[in-house]
């Protein structure tokens, strides 16, 4: 079992931000939501590295159905 984290910052449209806590919420210890900058719609997941395909096929489809978009680090595209 792995024990560091992944970040992977998002954004998305601020109406958003609690209707994708709630779904996060929902699914338990696929990954933890921390608000970056709400005025600006960015979020972070902190996402267990065993967890780490489920929470990439969950935010496909949650991109799907609202704006949701990956912002990638210059050296971290996990």
């Amino acid at each position: 079992m792995h024990t560091d984290s992944i970040q992977w910052q998002v954004e998305v449209d601020k109406k958003d931000i609690a209707y994708i806590v709630s779904i996060f919420e929902g699914y338990d210890n696929l990954a933890v939501v921390r608000t970056v900058d709400a005025s600006r719609g960015i979020i972070e997941l902190m996402i267990s590295p065993d967890y780490l395909e489920d929470t990439r096929k969950l935010t496909e489809a949650l991109a799907k159905e609202i704006p949701f978009r990956r912002r990638f680090a210059r050296d971290n595209k996990q």
